[in-house]
């Protein structure tokens, strides 16, 4: 399996490309067939095998859910049995098939604003790919969803933050569990109270903590430091807790205290 993550064009491009042992004829029926689809693919589908046609996203948990333009799509580029595109809400999924002696490659690319969350997109992708290689007949071992997630955040660099030259540092971070769990593991046994110092989960080494200024359980945190004000945000993501760090006056030594202690938190959340 090979992944980028790139920007263009104002957007984030995620690239995947794994190598199968089945010629593309039999590949392209296992991603255009919405039985075959149904194996692998993140949500149920249906679609008009057509340049310009519709499709229809539908998720298992939610049936009767109305039809908004999330769950809607139309096909870009239709060239069977190498190459389909459409559109999925604002996002954008190519799929394109090159035959090769042992098989055929399949390379995914994902066109998306989010890039904070190409850590979620990418490990879930991941096992949308071994999924698709059962259904395809071959046999692969399962994974652990958080573990590549956490994988791909290094890798892609989704765990590094910014200090600007005013001093805004910010951290944007996708956690694998929900932000009450989140919640919970930061605070502890010592539960946050306005006027009160933070529960030492919310201050990093070196911080000069004041008291809370503000609070909103599970979802906000903030409280004074020496020149300025750390905020913590919490709210629903994908596939987890979405997380939002800023500090006002901070400084590089800073920037490198409150990276540890997210890898840190994020490390306990995948165990």
């Amino acid at each position: 399996m090979t992944e980028t993550l790139s920007s263009e064009n104002g957007r984030t491009v995620l690239r995947m490309r794994r190598d199968l042992r089945h010629p593309a004829e039999k590949v392209w029926r296992a991603i255009t067939d919405p039985t075959q689809l149904a194996g692998w693919f993140p949500a149920a589908v249906e679609l008009d095998l057509r340049l310009d046609g519709p499709v229809k996203f539908t998720f298992e948990e939610d049936p009767g859910a109305p039809v908004d333009e999330q769950s809607r799509g139309v096909i870009r580029a239709y060239e069977p049995p190498h190459l389909i595109e459409y559109t999925w809400g604002v996002e954008v999924l190519r799929w394109e098939l090159q035959s090769t002696p042992a098989g055929c490659t399949l390379q995914l690319t994902a066109t998306y604003d989010d890039r904070a969350g190409s850590a979620s997109f990418s490990g879930g992708w991941t096992l949308c790919f071994d999924a698709l290689e059962r259904v395809l007949g071959d046999t692969v071992p399962e994974r652990d969803y958080r573990e590549l997630h956490e994988h791909f955040a290094k890798v892609f660099g989704l765990d590094q933050g910014a200090v600007s030259e005013d001093g805004e540092l910010r951290f944007e971070r996708q956690l694998t569990q929900p932000k009450e769990a989140v919640w919970k593991l930061l605070a502890g046994a010592q539960p946050a109270a306005v006027g009160s110092p933070p529960p030492d989960g919310f201050v990093a080494k070196g911080i000069d903590a004041g008291p809370v200024g503000e609070l909103e359980e599970p979802v906000r945190l903030s409280y004074g430091s020496t020149g300025g004000v750390v905020t913590w945000a919490l709210r629903d993501g994908n596939g987890g807790a979405r997380l939002v760090l800023t500090q006002t006056g901070a400084t590089a030594e800073d920037l490198a205290a409150w990276r540890d202690l997210i890898e840190s938190l994020a490390t306990q959340l995948v165990h």
